[in-house]
């Protein structure tokens, strides 16, 4: 699982700076487990990305997904004034 929200976290990075953004700009992230179990180490994942004193404000939640393998998904929105 950790593998796999690495890598979600590492293809919005690609996407954020696509977009001319980075993680500081993001306001509000999205987190969907399968397993709540999951939590304690998506909370770590997250404290690599993130600094500790700019957290975007956060919503996780357990859902099913379509894909049996698929463990973990993100979406985010990012913010930057002109």
């Amino acid at each position: 699982m950790v593998h796999q929200m690495q890598a979600s976290f590492d293809s919005l990075a690609a996407t954020l700076e696509s977009a001319g953004v980075t993680f500081d700009d993001i306001v509000q992230i999205n987190l969907y487990l399968k397993n709540i179990e999951d939590f304690s180490a998506v909370k770590d994942v997250f404290y690599k990305y993130f600094k500790k004193d700019h957290f975007p404000a956060r919503m996780t939640t357990t859902t099913d997904f379509v894909n049996p393998t698929c463990l973990c998904m993100l979406d985010a929105v990012a913010y930057r004034s002109s």
